[in-house]
C-alpha cells in the first residue's frame, strides 16, 4: 500500500489533535465524533465535528449529523467546493476545505475515509494508506438498457404467457410463479384480450375490475392499461372497493376506520376461523343486533351492533383464539374486547356537544380525541367489512333469502392474492357475474402480511368460487438478472447461492449508520447524474427506518418518500418499505438495513428479503451497519469481512 503522505499526515494528526480536545472537555473513554468538516467561511476557517447529537464544547461545534442543516454541506459537497445552506432563514455559505469520515473501534481511532482514500490502522500502530474509495461503488446498469419507462404491457409475451392469454373466455386462471416471471403482465393482458373480444361480439359493456393489496400496484396498473388506451376498465384497492360496497349495504358503518387496532386483532379478524365463528353466533342470534341506545331496524341480515356482540365477547374471543391452534396469542382476547369497547363509544365531539364550541377547541385544531386512545371511537376495522358480509350471507341463507348481490364484474383480476385473508377472497368471488371469470395471480413465498393467514392456493379458489380455474406455471424470469434471482431463491431456501459471480450485485457494509450514509449519498448523487432516467429505490425494511433514511438522503440527492402507496412511476430517487412495493420494479434497487435486526432468520423475514431483491431489475446493492443477515450467510459458509468492503462471494 501506498506510504503516507505529507498531506495524510497532516489529515490524521489533525484528527488525534481533534480527538484529544473532544476528551479532554467530555472524558477520555468518549468517542469524539463520527465525521469533520473544515469549513472556509470567508472570515475564518472553522473545525465542524458531525456526531449523534449537536452539543456545546470548548471551542468546537459539534453538530447532529441527522439534523443539523449544516450537516448538508458534509453529504452533499465535496472538498474544494463552495457550499450555500439556509440556517435559522439565513443564507450560509463558504467553501468546504476538508471532510473526513472517522471509523473507531473500542475507542481507538482506527480508520479516516476521505476523498481519494482510507487511512486504516494496523495491529502493530502503524498507519496506511488505501487508494480508492472507502466501499465499492453501486454497480452501473449497461448504457444500452438505459431507456425510459416501458409499461410491462408493452412486451411481447412468449408462447407460454400467450397460451394463458388465449384461453377460453368463459375459463378463470391460476397464475403462480416466482417475482418477476410475468404474472401481472399476463393477467392485464388476459384482461385486456377477453374486453377486445366482448366488444367484437357487440355484447354490451364490458366490466372488468384489478382488484390488488396496496395502493402503490395499484397506481402502476393505472398506469400501465392507461399507456394502452385503456380508461374503462377499474383498478381497486381492496380497501377503497370494500368500503364502497359495505356502506351501500350496511348503512350504519361509521365513516370511519380505526387507526389504533393491533396487530393481533387485525391478525384475528383475518383468520379463518372467524367463519365457524360466524356460523355459531348466527344459530344463537338468527336476527341483526340493534342499537340499544336508538332503537331502528338495521338495514342489511348483519348490522355493526353484531361487531360488538361478537368481538366485545371476552369468552368468545378466547374460545376463537383457541380455533387459531396458536397462530394467536392468548392475550389478544383483552385486546379485543378493550378495542372494541373504544369503537362503540361517541367521540368527545359528540359527548361534550352541549359545551360551547369555542370551547372545545384545540390550540393545534386537531380533533379533541387524535392521538389518544379515544381516537378510534366511533369507528370501524376494515376487517369488519369481510366479516359482516360473511354474516349477512350466512343468516340470509338460513332464511332461504338470497344475500346481497352486488356481483358487477365480466371478469375480476385479483392480484397479490396470497396477501388477502379468506373472508376477504370470499367477498371479492361476490363482486363476479354468475357467468364471468376471475384471473388470480400470486406467489405464496411473497406473502410478506404477518396478519394474512395463507391457506393455499386450493382454498384461494374456493373462496372465489373458482375452483375450476386453469392452473399455469410461468417459468422465465423477465425482470431480475441471473445473480439476484439465485441470491433470491437461496434467501428462500437457505441454500448457498450457486453462482460464485455476482456482477449485477454491490455489497457493502459500515460501521455505523452515518458512514453508511455518507457513503450512499455521494453513491446516489453520482448515479443519478450519470444514468438520469433510472428509477432508484432504496427499500428498507419497515415505514419508520424509510422515513429514518429519506431524512438523510435528504442532505445529498432529495429523495421521494413512498409510503401509502404514493409513487410516481417516474426517474429519480424513491425510499420505500418492503410492504409497499409488491408488485413493483426499480431499475436500481438498495437494501440498506440488510441486518440481523431488519431481517432474522424467520421465515417472515425470508418472504421480505426475498421480495426486496427481486424488485430489481438490471442492479441490486445490499447494504448494513454492523453484521449481515444471517438470511445472506446460509449455514455460516461465508466469513466475516472487513468494514466497508464488498463482501466476498
Amino acid at each position: 500500500m501506498p506510504s503516507l503522505s505529507p498531506t495524510d499526515i497532516a489529515r490524521l494528526e489533525g484528527q488525534l489533535r481533534l480527538i484529544a480536545a473532544v476528551r479532554e472537555a467530555c472524558g477520555p473513554l468518549a468517542v469524539p465524533y463520527l465525521g469533520h468538516m473544515r469549513l472556509d467561511t470567508g472570515v475564518r476557517q472553522t473545525d465542524v465535528l458531525l456526531a449523534g447529537a449537536s452539543r456545546v464544547l470548548p471551542g468546537l461545534a459539534v453538530i447532529d449529523w441527522q439534523a443539523a442543516p449544516l450537516a448538508e454541506v458534509f453529504f452533499a459537497h465535496d472538498e474544494g467546493e463552495d457550499y450555500e445552506v439556509e440556517i435559522d432563514q439565513r443564507q450560509v455559505s463558504g467553501r468546504l476545505l476538508e471532510k473526513t469520515g472517522v471509523v473507531f473501534d473500542q475507542g481507538e481511532l482506527v480508520q479516516l475515509h476521505f476523498t481519494g482514500g482510507t487511512l486504516t490502522r494496523q495491529p502493530d500502530g502503524q498507519w496506511v494508506r488505501r487508494d480508492g474509495p472507502s466501499a465499492p461503488p453501486l454497480a452501473r446498469r449497461p448504457v444500452a438498457v438505459r431507456k425510459p419507462f416501458r409499461s410491462p404491457l408493452e412486451v411481447t409475451l412468449d408462447a407460454a404467457q400467450r397460451q394463458v392469454v388465449d384461453l377460453p373466455p368463459n375459463r378463470s386462471v391460476l397464475l403462480l410463479g416466482e417475482a418477476g416471471f410475468g404474472k401481472t403482465t399476463v393477467a392485464l393482458h388476459r384482461l385486456v384480450a377477453l374486453r377486445e373480444r366482448f366488444q367484437e361480439r357487440g355484447a354490451g359493456k364490458f366490466r372488468g375490475a384489478v382488484m390488488v393489496p396496496t395502493e402503490g400496484l395499484a397506481r402502476l396498473t393505472e398506469l400501465m392499461l392507461e399507456r394502452r388506451g385503456i380508461t374503462d376498465l377499474d383498478v381497486w384497492t381492496y380497501e377503497e372497493w370494500a368500503k364502497g360496497v359495505a356502506r351501500r349495504i350496511f348503512r350504519e358503518l361509521p365513516r370511519r376506520l380505526s387507526q389504533n387496532a393491533t396487530t393481533g386483532v387485525v391478525q384475528l379478524k383475518r383468520h379463518p376461523a372467524v367463519r365457524d365463528m360466524l356460523v355459531g353466533y348466527a344459530r344463537t342470534r338468527p336476527k341483526p343486533a340493534q342499537d340499544e341506545d336508538h332503537p331502528g331496524k338495521p338495514s342489511a341480515r348483519a348490522s355493526r351492533w353484531d361487531l360488538e356482540h361478537m368481538f366485545g365477547n371476552r369468552r368468545w374471543m378466547e374460545r376463537l383464539i383457541e380455533k387459531t391452534q396458536g397462530a394467536v396469542f392468548p392475550r389478544v382476547a383483552a385486546e379485543m374486547t378493550e378495542h372494541t369497547r373504544i369503537q362503540f363509544l361517541d367521540p368527545a365531539e359528540v359527548t361534550y356537544a352541549h359545551v360551547d364550541r369555542a370551547a372545545l377547541a384545540t390550540l393545534d385544531g386537531r380533533a379533541i380525541d387524535e392521538g389518544t386512545p379515544m381516537e378510534d371511537a366511533n369507528s370501524v376495522d376494515l376487517e369488519d367489512l369481510a366479516v359482516l358480509f360473511e354474516l349477512e350471507r350466512i343468516r340470509s341463507r338460513a332464511a332461504g333469502a338470497q344475500p346481497a348481490v352486488f356481483a358487477a364484474y365480466h371478469c375480476l383480476v385479483v392480484d397479490e392474492a396470497q396477501e388477502f385473508a379468506a373472508l376477504e377472497l370470499a367477498l371479492m368471488g361476490r363482486a363476479v357475474r354468475a357467468d364471468g371469470t376471475v384471473i388470480v395471480a400470486g406467489d405464496a413465498a411473497q406473502q410478506v402480511d404477518p396478519t394474512t393467514s395463507f391457506s393455499g392456493w386450493d382454498s384461494a379458489l374456493r373462496e372465489l368460487a373458482a375452483e375450476g380455474a386453469e392452473r399455469a406455471v410461468l417459468e422465465v424470469s423477465y425482470r431480475c438478472p441471473p445473480d439476484v434471482t439465485a441470491v433470491a431463491r437461496s434467501v428462500l431456501s437457505a441454500e448457498a447461492a450457486p453462482s460464485p459471480t455476482e456482477p449485477s450485485i454491490t455489497r457493502v457494509r459500515h460501521e455505523t449508520l452515518f458512514h453508511l450514509a455518507a457513503w450512499l449519498t455521494a453513491e446516489l448523487r453520482d448515479l443519478v447524474g450519470e444514468d438520469p432516467q433510472a428509477s432508484v429505490a432504496v427499500i428498507c425494511r419497515s415505514p419508520e427506518a424509510a422515513r429514518t433514511f429519506a431524512r438523510f438522503l435528504g442532505h445529498g440527492t432529495p429523495p421521494h418518500l413512498a409510503l401509502g402507496g404514493e409513487f410516481e412511476f417516474r426517474p429519480g430517487l424513491t425510499v420505500s418499505c418492503v410492504q409497499e412495493v409488491k408488485g413493483l420494479e426499480f431499475d436500481y434497487v438498495i437494501l440498506p438495513d440488510v441486518t440481523p435486526g431488519s431481517y432474522p432468520d424467520s421465515p417472515e423475514s425470508r418472504r421480505a428479503l426475498y421480495v426486496a431483491i427481486t424488485r430489481a431489475t438490471h442492479r441490486l446493492t445490499l447494504a448494513a451497519t454492523g453484521d449481515f443477515s444471517p438470511l445472506l450467510r446460509p449455514r455460516g459458509r461465508l466469513p466475516p469481512w472487513p468494514v466497508g468492503a464488498s463482501q466476498p462471494t
